[in-house]
């Protein structure tokens, strides 16, 4: 088979635990004859040529050199995860050869974009696209214990991973716990998900297990691991806290995951276990030395999925005790090869030391061979290959749902107009005049617009085409438009286009292939490319986000209303555009879909075109509005949640409507959403007569309304000019 390993990780260049396992699963399909692709993005350019020539693999390819990488304008949504999702696609797309097997990682979201074209267009041919649970990023961060810190970046990744997870038609994981939380959070069956154990290479040979020891304080104990939650060291240091006669070594990276985001082995220390030392990061020889010398490697993870560490003690013939929550619940049989402990009850660890261990000192030479006898055999690089040809075999042929065409396919696509000039509506017409899909009506609905030369514009625009039909009504706003042309549309399926964006020509044929090929999908929701009114420079590329409720107030998860949609949605469960939210109307929209269990699919295709005006309905009203129109929104329209679910969406608000979101106002740039904390400080550096000026207009708006009032439209000119001077010097490209 020709098979492609898709990742950001790579083991010796961009380390972690997902980098380890491609490594291995290279090795052990090349040597099984296999043809081993590599798709990853650069590391250093000194190190470059070095990952090109890494063993296990027949090519290495860079998603940098992938040909649309250079014109490819930021993301405005999970921007780093979805350029690197974009460009693996491409790359694929580009490497001119056919893929037998093609494998993402869950964490990031690599497989965002080629699963679901997969799934609607087959644009990988017969191959097989996987999905590995490794370490999602919403369980990794439950089990670190810092939901409270979780960004809305993050939290936008996260909603990508499920839905790409959701699509992919093949899902495997390599632990059987991991694939029961994540089935049972995704509400997918249980046999949705395979179990495939990670290959590695190890020693035939064992090295000596540690000796029989007549008591427990002459024992060495060892931790070897990232120093955070949710590997168990906070249970470990209370545990050792309990036993003062014993003491351990703890051999890991720090990490900002302490309660208020600052120093986890700090955090530690203050909890008073003087007999745990903690020891920075090693070098990777000088750890394997000090493993050997252990006789107890204790991993207390609350919970792990397979992690490397116990491979690598078992390996050794160290007797480890593990956290039976996870993949060491399988991997350890409790008192034969290994020990199990509940890794969220240090009471549970003193015990399995205490009793367990004490009673099996005479046995714990036999306890470590056993370990490396029974990690050897779960490892054995040939049962993963096995496993991987057995499911390539079964899943050939099934990535791609099949059409099922429907009777009638004429679409209506909807523009409201209101006082755009001639030119931008003419723009929007003949887009929608210019889809491949033919079968159209195309209804401008004339929202009682001011304009002197209103009638003469419309008249222009029916004679563009045949299908161009002009419906007038009353000023109500842009909802009120959507919502008359809904009662006299004709279609099946109802295309809505504001009158100053821009149709690509195959949005409607796109969009019922989706729908023909899933009879449940009530909408179909691709991205958009922004562009600058006057240059027409590409400004950034917005994908939709898959619903999630926690960041449904927070962002217009599911984008403009350049959406297409069933007719049923509006004349089957009687949805309609709410005219009192002004221009978050298709906000709503999305939530009362959710509300309903109306399925909507994101396609990561860019359909249209969207053009950013400094007069527009957002620019020019819809920020004095703002809070009213969440308010309302969350009213009306927020699906109802159990107490768990609005505690998360409180702290999505919180983490994204915080210190976050206004530092970029103060020119903090894009990073401040994901590092709040550390941007705030950075500026805080860097002077306070900004801030002294600020706080003197401020103090001088509230004394005089007029003057603010004028200094706001002064200051915000201003603003927008510097705006457009940082987007001329950064290539015409802003997030």
């Amino acid at each position: 088979m020709r098979i492609a390993l898709v990742s950001n990780e790579v083991a010796g260049f961009h380390n972690g635990g997902i980098g380890t396992y491609v490594v291995e699963a290279g090795h052990a399909l090349t040597a099984a004859g296999h043809e081993v692709w590599l798709i990853t993005q650069p590391p250093s350019p000194a190190a470059s040529e070095a990952m090109r020539r890494l063993p296990g693999f027949a090519r290495v390819e860079f998603v940098e050199a992938a040909s649309t990488a250079a014109a490819l304008p930021p993301f405005l949504r999970a921007r780093h995860a979805l350029r690197f999702a974009q460009l693996a696609h491409d790359t694929l797309r580009a490497c001119g050869v056919a893929f037998d097997y093609i494998e993402f990682a869950d964490y990031g979201a690599a497989g965002a974009v080629a699963v679901p074209e997969q799934r609607w267009f087959g644009s990988h041919g017969d191959a097989v696209v996987a999905v590995v649970l490794h370490s999602p990023t919403l369980e990794c961060w439950e089990y670190n214990r810092t939901l409270h810190l979780l960004g809305p970046v993050h939290r936008e990744i996260a909603a990508l991973e499920h839905d790409t997870i959701r699509a992919a038609p093949l899902v495997w994981s390599p632990s059987t716990r991991l694939r029961e939380m994540v089935c049972g959070r995704l509400g997918l069956a249980a046999d949705a998900v395979a179990l495939v154990r990670y290959p590695m290479r190890l020693a035939a040979a064992a090295p000596p297990p540690p000796a029989p020891r007549e008591r427990l304080e002459q024992l060495k104990f060892l931790y070897f691991g990232r120093i955070e939650p949710r590997k168990g060291v906070r249970e470990l240091v209370a545990a050792f806290a309990e036993m003062p006669e014993l003491s351990i070594e703890c051999i890991g990276r720090d990490g900002p995951t302490a309660p208020l985001q600052t120093s986890e082995i700090e955090y530690l220390r203050r909890r008073g276990a003087h007999n745990v030392q903690f020891v920075a990061n090693l070098p990777r020889e000088e750890l394997l030395r000090r493993l050997a010398t252990a006789d107890v490697v204790v991993l207390p993870s609350p919970w792990d999925n397979w992690p490397n560490a116990c491979i690598e003690a078992m390996a050794a013939a160290r007797v480890v005790i593990g956290g039976k929550n996870g993949g060491m619940g399988e991997m350890i049989e409790h008192g034969r090869s290994g020990f199990h402990v509940d890794g969220a009850d240090p009471a549970d660890l003193v015990r399995v030391v205490r009793q367990d261990l004490r009673a099996a000192l005479p046995r714990l030479s036999a306890i470590g061979n056993a370990a490396a006898t029974r990690i050897r055999e779960l490892s054995e690089p040939s049962r993963y290959v096995a496993a991987i040809t057995e499911l390539v075999a079964r899943h050939r042929g099934k990535g791609r749902l099949p059409a099922t065409p429907a009777a009638r396919s004429r679409v209506s696509v909807i523009v409201p107009w209101y006082q755009e000039d001639r030119a931008l509506l003419h723009d929007a017409v003949g887009s929608a005049i210019a889809q491949t899909h033919r079968d159209l009506e195309i209804l401008v609905v004339d929202d009682g617009s001011p304009r002197a030369d209103a009638e003469a514009v419309l008249a222009a625009t029916a004679q563009l085409d045949p299908r161009v039909r002009v419906l007038r009504k009353a000023n109500g706003g842009l909802a009120s438009a959507r919502n008359h042309a809904i009662e006299q549309a004709a279609g099946d399926f109802f295309l809505f286009l504001d009158a100053d964006n821009v149709l690509r020509p195959d949005y409607a044929a796109i969009g019922l292939e989706v729908f023909t090929r899933d009879a449940a999908t009530m909408a179909v929701i691709p991205r958009f490319r922004a562009f600058d009114e006057h240059t027409r420079a590409p400004r950034f590329v917005m994908t939709p986000l898959p619903y999630d409720r926690t960041l449904a107030i927070f962002r217009n998860s599911l984008g403009d209303a350049g959406a297409m949609f069933r007719r049923d949605v509006f004349h089957g469960h009687g949805l309609r555009f709410d005219g009192d939210v002004d221009c978050y109307s298709d906000w709503a929209l999305w939530l009362d879909l959710a509300r309903l269990g109306l399925r909507t699919q994101v396609i990561p295709r860019e359909l249209y075109d969207y053009r950013m005006r400094a007069d527009s309905m957002m620019a020019q009203t819809a920020w004095d509005k703002h809070l009213a129109m969440v308010g309302l929104l969350i009213e009306r329209h927020l699906p109802p949640g159990d107490a768990a679910a609005e505690r998360a969406m409180l702290t999505a608000l919180t983490q994204g409507w915080g210190v976050g979101a206004l530092l970029p106002t103060f020119g903090a740039g894009p990073e401040a959403w994901e590092q709040p904390v550390a941007t705030a400080k950075r500026l805080a550096s860097q002077g306070r007569t900004r801030d002294r000026v600020a706080q003197a207009l401020g103090t001088l708006a509230d004394r005089w309304p007029r003057i603010g009032a004028v200094g706001r439209k002064v200051l915000g000119g201003l603003l927008h000019l510097h705006g457009r001077h940082k987007d001329r010097r950064r290539g015409g490209a802003s997030s």
